[in-house]
């Protein structure tokens, strides 16, 4: 058995920049994205040194699965990605991030008139 490899410290880095871009995300769509776009940006930072690129596509914010997100197949087919994914707290990282936006994701679903009043008249 390997190691665990721990990304909590990079972790920790990204989690601020999330939480100033979902506090301020005027819709569903908006928080979708940001979610997305960080998820990639600190993966990036993590595979940097194996030259493995992520996009849109691989991750993508699902409030309906129990983890609040799905990983694209090539991924999980990726052999380095799946490495470190079983050998390290990759996987609870992405989940916290997941779970913060799962609970504005909830806020604005609750006040998504007020979010379109917003839009319609700015």
């Amino acid at each position: 058995m390997e190691n665990q490899i721990s990304f909590s410290t990079i972790g920790k880095d990204f989690a601020h920049e999330l939480r100033d871009k979902i506090n301020n995300s005027e819709n569903i769509i908006d928080l979708k994205n940001n979610f997305v776009y960080t998820v990639i940006n600190f993966m990036n930072k993590v595979f940097a040194e194996e030259q493995l690129s992520f996009d849109a596509d691989d991750i993508t914010f699902d409030p309906n699965k129990d983890e609040f997100y799905l990983l694209n197949d090539r991924l999980l087919q990726n052999q380095q990605f799946k490495k470190t994914w079983d050998n390290s707290d990759l996987k609870n990282v992405i989940g916290k991030f997941a779970d913060s936006v799962k609970h504005r994701y909830i806020h604005l679903n609750k006040h998504n008139e007020k979010t379109n009043k917003k839009i319609r008249n700015p």
